[in-house]
């Protein structure tokens, strides 16, 4: 009977603290969904190089994501070439634009990209267009971003636009 009193005493601990560690798991689940804000990133610039080609830089970020699938888009102008990158047929086709794929990768609660496009302008004179970023899960788009703009005068490519965007919204359940 001793003996099974130990048993029983082991197998009632063992339940005990699973259902604790699993509270705590809970309690730490719904920290993250009621106090933090998930923040969308862009940031972009363009490095001048020889002749007409430029270097565009991009970085993007969801900050305090709770899901495990983010991706994100970029689309640039049929007006520029882009050398070093085929575009990406699985996105959402825009008129007027070629997709990029953003090789998202998770670190901790942050999920990054960050990319180097080197572009070529296809006429001598185009007018200035938004750089358009879509953030998504396997669900739905979760936000979008134009405020950058690309054009070209003469051979001189320009990039307008902030040196940070940053977009917030309250985290939610299925986001």
């Amino acid at each position: 009977m001793k003996r099974f009193f130990k048993v029983l005493g082991w197998v009632f601990l063992g339940v005990l603290l699973q259902f604790k560690l699993n509270a705590l798991y809970g309690i730490v689940f719904l920290e993250n969904l009621n106090f933090h804000e998930r923040t969308y990133y862009v940031k972009m610039n363009l490095v001048p190089t020889e002749e007409s080609l430029r270097v565009l830089h991009l970085e993007t970020t969801v900050h305090h994501s709770l899901g495990p699938d983010y991706f994100a888009n970029v689309y640039i102008p049929e007006e520029y070439q882009v050398l070093n990158k085929e575009p990406y047929k699985g996105a959402e086709a825009l008129p007027g634009y070629n997709a990029y794929k953003m090789g998202m990768k998770r670190k901790y609660r942050d999920v990054l990209a960050v990319e180097d496009l080197i572009i070529a302008p296809k006429v001598p004179d185009v007018a200035a267009k938004p750089l358009v970023v879509h953030f998504e899960n396997l669900k739905q788009r979760l936000h979008a971003d134009e405020s950058y703009q690309l054009s070209v005068t003469g051979k001189k490519t320009a990039l307008a636009g902030p040196e940070l965007v940053e977009a917030r919204y309250p985290q939610k359940l299925g986001m």
